[in-house]
Order: C-alpha cells, then structure tokens, then sequence
C-alpha cells in the first residue's frame, strides 16, 4: 500500500487563507483538516475548505480542452486545436476592430491566485483596453474609491484590531460566518468574543439577526441606509464636541468640510430612513467617542448599497475623528511579506477616474470598468465595442448584476474564452472553455489576503497534488493567450521590448523581488534572516512575521499631496446631497432586499459539493411576520418577488430574524450547466432583481447596487 504523507499548504477559497493540512496518498488528497501551527488561524477551517479536495476530484469538473459545438453542447479537444482556433479569432478581432474590442473579466478566485491576477492585470495593460472587469466592482472597488479620497491611494485600507480594541462597530458584515473580509483575523469568533469579557461593546448593525448579531449588541437597519447611521453619528460628536481634536490637527486636512457633510445628516431624518431610533444613533456616537480604543469596520453587506463609497467614507472618518487610526485597538495598516499594492501604484496600475467607459461613462478603477457596464459594452455598436471576452474564474451571469441581461448579452460576443472548472450558467456561452488548475493543484502565496491580516504572516507552498487531467496554471493560461496577441501579460516597462527577444518574466520572479526588497525580504543575502521564494517553499507551514500589525506609519503609507488625510470631499459631500432625495418607490415596492451569504457557500462556488448541500440547504427569502401578514403570504409558500428591474418565484421563510420593511434572499442560487449537484439544488439567481444602469450604481466606485433594491412580494 502506498505511503501517506502530509503538507501544509492554506485555503485558496476566500480572504482567511486558513492553514491546513492535507494528507496525500497516491497523488491525490485524502483529507484536509486545519493547521494547528498556523499564526493566524491557529488550527481554524471552515466546512468550505475542509470539503475542497472533493472539487477537485469532482467528476463534472472540466478536465480538457471544450469547443462548443453548434448544438450548445461540448467537445473534447487538443490543447493546439484551442490555441489556434482562439488565437486566429482573436487575431481577426485584433486586426479589423483593434485591441479595444478585447476585454478581460475575471472572478473572485483569481485574488487568490496570485500568478493569475498578476499576468490578468499585465494583459489587460499590455492591449491598452477599457474593458477590463473583474468582481472588485461588485462589493470592493467603494474600499478602493474611499481610500484614494481620502489617503490619495487606491491600496490603502485600513483594518480592525478587534484583538485589541474596547469597541467594535460591525456594519454589514457577519464574519462569524465570511471569517472577516479585507481583515484576517485568525479564530475571529473568538477574538470578537473576547471584547465583552473584557468589558469593552461589539455593536453588529445589520437588518437580519445573523450569526454574528446572535453573539453581541444588534442594531436592526434598513437596508442600504448604513450613510444615514453614520453621518448622523459624525453629527452627533461634531455637536456635543466629542472630536479628538489632536487626531485631527495631526493627520488630517479638511475637517470643516467634513463639518458641513455632517450637518446634512438631520438626526430626526436619519432615524426615519434608517429605521433606527435617534436616541439609539446617538448613544452609538457617544460610546464610540468615549471608548478608550474603537473600530468601525463595513464589509459586503455596506458595500452593496447605491451610496457604498460615502458609506465607506464615513466609516473611516469616523475612525479618524476620534483618534482611532494607526492606532492599536483602532484602525490599523498592514505590514505584507510583498507590496504588491504598493507595486501597483508605482506602475500606475493603481488610481480611478483616469478614463471613463464608452457607453455610460462610469469612471475606473484601479484600470477596470464596472462590471455592471459589462452587458451595454458589448450590445452597444460602435468604436470601442466589446467583440471579444476572456473570462476567468467568474459566473458573471449568476454572481454579477442584471443575469437575464448579461447572460443575453454574452451570446452574441464573436468571441468568448472562459476559464473554469465546470461548464456553469456563464461559461456555457463561451466558444472554448479551457480547464485551470486548482489551488490545491498550483503553487500559491496568499498575496491578497497577506496585506490585510492582523497577524503579518508569510506563506508560499507547493503544489499538494499534481493537476488532473490536461488542467494548467490560469497565468500559463493567459500567458499562450497573449502570445497568439504578439504581446506580454506585463504592465512592467520594457516587457513589450524584452518579449520580442524572447524573454518573458513568470510571476513567481516578479512577486519573489518584492518580497526579496520588502520590509521583510533577505535583500539577496543582505538580510539573512530575511525571507525570500524558496524560503519559503521549503518551510513548511506560514511564518510568523510579528504579533501585530506596526504603528505610527500613516506618514509612510499616505499619498496625499500635503501628507494628510482627507476630510473635506466636495464628491462626498455631493454624493450626501444625492443620498437626501428621496425614494419614490416606496408606494409601489414597500419592502427593502438584501442579500444572504451562507456558511457552506462562497459567492456561487461550492454548490456543487454533495457534502456541502446537505441538510436544508435551499434558495430561500426571509421575510418579517409583520410584512409576511400585509402580504397575505405564509410560511413555506412561494412567492413572487418584484423589482423595478425583474421578477422571481422563491419559497418564503416567515421569521423575526429580519428587520420590518426588509427582505432576506439567500445569494448564489440558480444555476445552469453540466455542474449536476448545483443545477440540482434548483433556486434563482438574486441578481435577476438587480440594475446595470450606471445610474443606479454607486458611481464614485462602480460598484454594483444590490442591497436596498425596492421590491414588492405577493401571493403566487
């Protein structure tokens, strides 16, 4: 009998990047379980990761080479056979439309793979397009447009140090279940739980009691109201002077701008958009002020709203007028093995409102369009048309806004390449569908998530298990893609140059030198206890970089012309004036939708795994008793749920665990394709109910409008 054998590597599914260790037998792996030795995890797992091994000995996993077939079906095919049929297309789109009518999307799984999203960024450079997309504008790019406001910066952010602080605000984020998103936080339940033992306040403001809000203090709001609550704090300790006027003297610019925002917030006002009484929002600004050490941290739930980027802006600010930026127990910068966001602003990756798109004109960011412009782009005629679309690691059609629209829209592309494990809801309309590896199959470094963690941790592994079948590495990927295109996946200068010589720089050296130059890298032997690539591949399991992340190194991180951060934002302030008009839906579509992400899912992955989709898992909408009664539904019927953009039947779940004059639906259902278990599972896609007008999204960031969506439910 062969041989097992062990080896850490760490979760590739979302922000935690949770060490585990896999036992390998045969090359292939037979379990997964948590790494004890892990500095931030510290012997941590979710179900998702622990389960992932089955993904990649799923029997509907895309394995080779697929053309479509004229009847809609698949076809096995050569690897050649791909490369020149795509690259003649693509050579045609080239020649007769140029490289505008090129574009690339990919998907949430490629911030994780480091080699991709590098080589994804390069090609996108290198053919000098705009249609660039990728999930970021769906819950992520208001951090980005935020930050650049305010620190000059797109790659700034600032993170919780919930270890360490005396009062937590929690805003649409439930990291009980995500395990923190763009803060990784080892065992967060636990370091949440800790905050009240010692006396200090967790105050979780989100419209469902979800397992997060379960723990500590809720606070119930409407959705897409989170600016209300916020700036009417701000108001609050502008008027009873609870400002920390040292903080601001010393690290800000602006503050009387920020004044005049805040007046905006008319407290009575506040209460009645938000559904949170003004003695409540006021009290929540008086415990932060007076708290020895705060944060107030927003994820998903605050950044899927119409007005995410200012929601994101106050939230900072709030942070910063009182004292509680780089500072421990406050709003903290992270200390990463690579400054690959630092690196991306050097090479002018990083940045917004550079160019805007061609048919709504919605500014960039950090070089990407919003992805809620993705379906216009390729059904309006005219110079700049999207023609051609490679599509890596994303199911558009199900995770992105308006799915009847954009999956319409993908019909018709001359061309699109989809990159996938399974043929799904998007890339069943591609024309060839080529099989990446999968992280347990590729050497990775958690190069996202390692700037956002809490405990400065470095990790680079191999490969667990060889990759299956004819499966490659994403970059290598796109690598052969752009040679068919005569360029090189590099935004570096001189890369065009040094390709025509035949030289071209994989990732792993490109990443290896900025970890090497970094603050914590081995200068080429300069630093020898510093670490480097093979370092690292040679360790086994991640090694602890410090305890914490450092302080007193705003000076060093902001990109502001005078070196301060930014409080007075005429676009801000704008954009509150556009939030004070009010809603002239109300009559016709009186409840409030927001999205429900669940424990055993990811976005839409992993619904495909049986042992994830035990139990009672299905699509379903939670609504309140109260409104289920004005209605005239009950439990376990299904209904009909209307939105001014599209209508969808679910089954119905009567329950005070949502908030009055709100609707619950769990996101990531409705699925299509050869992905069996999924498409078994049944359900509908959220999205359905959801815009792509450029005018009902949140425009400062092109982030997509998902939470607060107007909808009425009747009887079916």
């Amino acid at each position: 009998m062969t041989a097992t054998v062990e080896k850490k590597t760490f979760c590739g599914i979302c922000e935690a990047s949770c060490g585990l260790i896999a036992t390998v037998q045969a090359d292939r792996v037979l379990e997964l379980r948590p790494d004890p030795d892990h500095p931030a995890s510290r012997g941590f797992a979710c179900s998702k990761g622990v389960q992932f091994h089955n993904v990649v000995t799923d029997p509907d996993r895309v394995l080779y080479p697929m053309r479509r077939l004229p009847d809609g079906t698949f076809a096995r095919a050569s690897w050649r056979e791909a490369f020149d049929d795509i690259g003649a297309r693509l050579r045609r789109e080239q020649r007769e439309h140029g490289n505008e009518a090129i574009g690339v999307l990919w998907g949430n799984p490629i911030a994780w793979n480091y080699a991709a999203a590098v080589t994804t960024v390069g090609l996108a450079a290198a053919l000098g397009t705009k249609h660039h997309y990728s999930s970021a504008s769906i819950d992520v790019n208001n951090y980005w447009a935020a930050a650049h406001i305010m620190y000059g910066a797109t790659a700034i952010n600032l993170l919780p140090d919930f270890a360490d602080t005396h009062f937590a605000l929690i805003l649409g984020a439930n990291p009980v279940v995500s395990h923190g998103s763009l803060v990784t936080t080892g065992r967060i339940r636990d370091v949440l739980l800790d905050i009240p033992a010692r006396g200090g306040q967790v105050v979780v403001v989100d419209p469902r009691r979800t397992e997060t809000a379960t723990l500590f203090e809720h606070v119930p709001i409407l959705p897409g109201a989170d600016p209300w609550l916020l700036g009417a704090m701000l108001g609050v300790m502008f008027r009873e002077d609870l400002i920390d006027q040292h903080a601001v003297r010393t690290q800000t610019a602006g503050i009387d701008g920020l004044r005049e925002l805040a007046r905006l917030f008319d407290l009575e006002t506040a209460a009645a958009r938000s559904g949170i009484d003004a003695a409540t929002i006021t009290q929540l600004a008086r415990d932060m002020a007076a708290a020895p050490t705060a944060c107030a941290y927003g994820r998903c739930g605050a950044s899927l709203g119409k007005f995410s980027t200012l929601t994101k802006f106050l939230l900072d600010a709030l942070s910063v007028v009182t004292g509680n930026v780089d500072r421990r127990g406050g709003m903290v910068l992270g200390d990463p093995m690579a400054d690959i966001e630092g690196f991306a602003e050097l090479l002018g990756v990083s940045g917004r409102g550079r160019w805007r798109t061609r048919v709504e004109g919605a500014p960039e960011v950090n070089g990407q369009a919003p992805v809620a412009c993705l379906a216009k782009e390729i059904t309006t005629p005219g110079r700049g048309q999207l023609r051609a679309l490679i599509a890596m690691s994303s199911n558009v059609v199900t995770s992105g806004p308006g799915t009847v629209e954009t999956a319409t829209a993908l019909e018709t592309l001359e061309l699109m390449v989809s990159l996938d494990p399974y043929i799904t809801e998007t890339s069943r309309h591609a024309h060839w569908i080529l099989p990446p590896s999968l992280w347990l199959e590729r050497e990775q470094m958690p190069a996202f998530t390692q700037a956002q963690s809490t405990v400065p941790n470095a990790q680079w592994v191999r490969p667990v298990v060889t990759a299956r079948g004819q499966a490659r590495d994403d970059w290598w990927i796109i690598d052969q893609l752009a040679r068919e295109l005569g360029v090189v996946p590099s935004p570096m200068p001189g890369a065009q140059w040094l390709g025509k010589l035949g030289v071209r720089i994989p990732p792993s050296f490109s990443i290896d030198l900025l970890t090497r130059v970094g603050r914590h890298g081995d200068l080429f032997g300069l630093r020898p206890r510093g670490i480097n690539r093979k370092k690292l591949l040679d360790h086994q399991g991640a090694i602890k970089l410090a305890d914490h992340c450092p302080t007193g190194v705003l000076g060093k991180k902001i990109h502001t012309r005078d070196g301060r951060i930014q409080l007075g934002s005429p676009e801000m302030l704008s954009e509150t004036r556009r939030l004070a008009v009010p809603d002239p839906s109300g009559s016709e579509y009186p409840l409030r939708l927001f999205s429900i992400r669940e424990l055993r899912s990811h976005n839409s992955w992993l619904h495909n795994v049986p042992k994830l989709m035990t139990g009672l898992r299905k699509c379903r909408a939670k609504m309140h008793p109260d409104d289920a009664a004005a209605a005239g539904v009950h439990d376990r019927d299904v209904v009909s749920i209307t939105s001014p953009w599209g209508n969808i039947e679910v089954p119905v779940e009567v329950t005070e665990e949502v908030f009055a004059g709100c609707l619950g639906l769990t996101q990531g259902w409705g699925h299509a394709g050869t992905w069996s278990t999924a498409v078994a599972a049944g359900g509908v896609s959220y999205n359905q109910l959801t815009p792509t007008d450029a005018s009902e999204i949140d425009m400062p960031s092109g982030n997509a409008y998902f939470n607060g969506i107007p909808v009425v439910v009747s009887a079916r």
